[in-house]
């Protein structure tokens, strides 16, 4: 079964640019880990969420499945889209389990809630060990 979640980065203007990652969402062992170990420069993070929706996410680009480059999918969701912050983030992927936004020098993750509640991925992955 898939553990959905979105990820993104912070626009210079304030928007948050995202996609859909359709499996292991999680924090620890999952998206937010596979994130905080290796998705630490804007580039990569940049490249990573450019590529579109994606299947799964490895820890590098390459490796990452992505839909229309990777998978077959029809759609025109296979895209990024940028959202005007926090809540219209969170609203968009209303069926994700967790919610991945790089900041500019950290991950942040926010558990499927609506309360706009952030965590630093570091924390939590500190607190789990």
């Amino acid at each position: 079964m898939a553990t959905r979640s979105a990820i993104g980065y912070k626009l210079p203007n304030g928007k948050i640019r995202a996609k859909y990652c359709h499996l292991d969402g999680y924090v620890e062992g999952g998206v937010g880990q596979t994130l905080q170990e290796h998705y630490q420069a804007a580039f990569k993070i940049g490249q990573m969420v450019e590529l579109g929706d994606m299947s799964s996410l490895a820890a590098e680009v390459a490796d990452c499945s992505f839909y229309g480059r990777d998978v077959e999918y029809t759609t025109s969701e296979t895209t990024p889209q940028d959202y005007d912050d926090f809540q219209d983030f969170i609203t968009n992927y209303e069926g994700c389990e967790y919610f991945y936004v790089w900041n500019g020098n950290e991950w942040l993750v926010s558990e499927g809630d609506l309360d706009l509640v952030f965590d630093r991925v570091e924390d939590r992955l500190k607190a789990a060990a």
